[in-house]
Parts: structure tokens; C-alpha cells; sequence
């Protein structure tokens, strides 16, 4: 042997730690696992149920939220386009009103143009009056 050799060659007593070449009968079976094999799966599937229950409740409540707010969302919906519609009608009425108002103002410029025409004529018989009385004698 080469000096090499030594340093990568076992040594004469490791025959005995050494596994065996040809299995010896051993088959490992569900009785066989260890504490911390069934410790392990316990806890997997403990974690595995709880995220789910988590997950389940969370969107539940979710579900619930969000029909909550889409109830909320309707309503106040509803109000704003019953609103609107009142608004429409106060707009069509106030329409209305300020036709009926430019009616009523041309007939108030009427009625002004026929009060000029009536106080012109007092006035001049006023006038007329007024010296008429002016040639009558006083005391």
C-alpha cells in the first residue's frame, strides 16, 4: 500500500460500524415510528386544520362584511336617485314658475303702460281743474 492509502482507507476495526451490505430483515412500519415522527404528523395536521378553520372563518366574515356593505351601498344609492328625482321635479316646477312669471311680468308692463296713460290724462284734467278754479273769484 502507498502511503496515500492509509489516510483514505478505513480503518481494520470499522467493519462493525459499517452498515450492512444485504439488508438483515428490518422493515420499517407504522408501529415502528418514532415519538417525534408521530409528534410531528400530530402537529401537521393540527396546523393543516387550524388554517383552514381560519381561513373558513375569516372569509365568512368577509362574505357577511361584504353583504353588509353592498346592503349599505344599495340604500344610500337608492336615496341619492330618489333625491335626483326630486330635484328634477323642483327643477321642472321652478321652470314652470318662471314662465308663469315672465307671463306675469308682461302683464305688469302692461298694466304700468295703461297707470302712465290713466295718470297722464288725471293730470291734465287736474290741470284743467286747476285753472279752471284759478278764474273763479276768492274771498
Amino acid at each position: 500500500m502507498s502511503p496515500a492509502s492509509y489516510l483514505t482507507a478505513p480503518p481494520r476495526d470499522a467493519a462493525s460500524i459499517l452498515a450492512p451490505s444485504e439488508p438483515v430483515g428490518t422493515v420499517v412500519t407504522m408501529a415502528a415510528m418514532s415519538l417525534l415522527a408521530w409528534i410531528s404528523l400530530l402537529f401537521l395536521l393540527l396546523a393543516l386544520a387550524g388554517s383552514v378553520t381560519v381561513a373558513v372563518v375569516r372569509g365568512l366574515r368577509m362574505w357577511r362584511a361584504f353583504r353588509a356593505f353592498s346592503g349599505a351601498a344599495r340604500s344610500a344609492l337608492d336615496a341619492v336617485m330618489q333625491t335626483a328625482a326630486e330635484a328634477e321635479r323642483h327643477a321642472v316646477s321652478l321652470s314652470e314658475g318662471s314662465e308663469r312669471l315672465s307671463a306675469a311680468v308682461e302683464r305688469l308692463q302692461e298694466s304700468l303702460a295703461q297707470l302712465a296713460v290713466i295718470r297722464s290724462a288725471a293730470a291734465d284734467a287736474r290741470g284743467s281743474l286747476l285753472s279752471f278754479r284759478a278764474l273763479l273769484p276768492r274771498k
